[in-house]
């Protein structure tokens, strides 16, 4: 067995050593006990303990002489070399280890100050690099920009920590959040839970000392999450709360935020499935299904594993004859099923779309075999997704999709997802969408614009 450091040359090190503190080390010897050093940990130990133990022992002897009998030695001048390397090793060493331990990145900025009045070890002037911490905002108004996009506009008094680029926990106070596309999947915790923004706008209030946690869109879409586990989902113009008893039931401000009139230009209505979303299975074998993904898979081999996914949206209202714009989101999202080695490179998908919905009695059934067919309905949009890409927002919006939705005018449509590509071998990747039900993104929006 062969030690790190062997026998022989652990000696001829010590030797080395000894002969440092005797100040009889020539150049060359110098510089091979610094490399030493630098390589073995033990023997820095080593050295530094009897550096020290030498230092203490001289310091010791010369402070009980008489001043005037204080010995001198004269020394060659390979002493202030020796003494020049050993202060620069081990100020080296420090400088080496004080940065690695101490060093904390920089995850956010204090982007602005309005009269503000802070409380914090962090630096407060605007323009200041924030690490990791707690800031405590006693006066006034002040915007800290995260490194990852997210802002978070904070009104005093408030106090927040700062915790990563892409998350940070209010706990008192109110704050406005900005999210762009850069910084989806930002988190805003609080002390009755969390938020998980998907590219948004929201106001959030910390009420009766941390107990309760208001939450209100401004625009786009989050996602509320509570210890007890349960999530929910708020779009544009909805509010809900945490508290110690989970999540309260949404509330739909539309005293405060009236939704447009439709037949007025520019505006636009979203439309999502409540719950009229779910996979089927060629093979109706539902223990490969999961009700939070939509799962898209094209299988042509022996075992008949192919998916679909199928959505609905109904909204009685509207008269999609003056519709001028329409888009169709989805989030594509990972549900660890297959392998993506065994994808092409390019995965293409195709959308379907039937006016109303034929064919189905329930949802929470539904078989492949009494599923609406693609012969039967409307290509109405393509995309593609490299197989390196597991998440991010799809947006589907064509010609063919608009007309379809004008020309038919119905109360209800039915869209069907496939994939065009199967795999190049078996256990190939599923393709997931997050459904409606799905605990971190949203499920399909139809975006309706008048």
């Amino acid at each position: 067995m062969q030690d790190d450091f062997p026998l022989n040359k652990m000696k001829k090190e010590d030797e080395l050593i000894i002969r440092y503190l005797d100040q009889h080390l020539s150049e060359e010897e110098i510089q091979i006990l610094d490399q030493s050093l630098r390589e073995n940990s033990a023997l820095r130990k080593k050295f530094y303990d009897q550096v020290n133990v030498g230092t203490a022992l001289e310091e010791e002897f010369c402070s009980k002489l008489p001043e005037e009998k204080v010995i001198s030695f004269k020394r060659k001048s390979s002493t202030v070399t020796l003494l020049a390397f050993a202060a620069s090793f081990i100020l080296a060493i420090g400088i080496i280890g004080y940065s690695f331990f101490n060093t904390k990145e920089s995850i956010a900025t204090l982007a602005s100050n309005e009269n503000a009045a802070w409380e914090s070890s962090l630096p407060t002037l605007e323009g200041s690099e924030l690490r990791a911490g707690l800031m405590t905002l006693k006066s006034g108004v002040a915007t800290i920009r995260f490194s990852s996009g997210a802002e978070v506009v904070l009104e005093a008094p408030a106090e927040i920590e700062l915790q990563t680029a892409m998350q940070g926990k209010l706990i008192r106070g109110n704050a406005i959040v900005h999210v762009p596309d850069s910084a989806h999947g930002f988190t805003l915790a609080t002390p009755s839970g969390y938020a998980v923004d998907h590219g948004t706008a929201f106001g959030v209030s910390i009420m009766e000392n941390g107990k309760i946690s208001d939450f209100k869109v401004l625009e786009g879409e989050i996602s509320l999450h509570s210890p007890k586990g349960d999530s929910l989902f708020l779009l544009e113009n909805e509010s809900a709360t945490l508290n110690d008893y989970g999540i309260s039931k949404k509330i739909v401000l539309r005293a405060e935020q009236p939704i447009p009139v439709l037949e007025k230009e520019n505006n636009t209505l979203r439309i999502q499935t409540a719950g009229k979303c779910q996979s089927i299975i060629r093979n109706d074998e539902i223990a490969y299904l999961d009700q939070d993904f939509l799962m898209v898979k094209l299988d042509t081999g022996s075992n008949p594993y192919e998916r679909r996914a199928l959505f609905n949206f109904k909204e009685d209202q509207v008269d999609w004859s003056k519709i001028k714009k329409s888009r169709l989101r989805l989030n594509l999202v990972p549900c660890g099923v297959g392998h993506r080695v065994y994808l092409p490179k390019t995965n293409r998908f195709k959308l379907y779309a039937l006016a109303g919905f034929t064919g189905v009695e329930s949802w929470e059934n539904l078989k492949w075999g009494e599923a609406p067919t693609t012969e039967s309905a409307t290509l109405v949009g393509r995309f593609e997704i490299p197989r390196s890409q597991e998440r991010g927002s799809i947006t589907i919006e064509s010609n063919e999709l608009l007309e379809f939705l004008k020309s038919n005018n119905a109360s209800e449509y039915t869209f069907i997802l496939t994939r065009e590509t199967t795999e190049t071998r078996g256990s190939g990747m599923v393709h997931a969408f997050a459904s409606d039900s799905h605990p971190e993104a949203s499920g399909p929006t139809l975006e309706l614009s008048f």
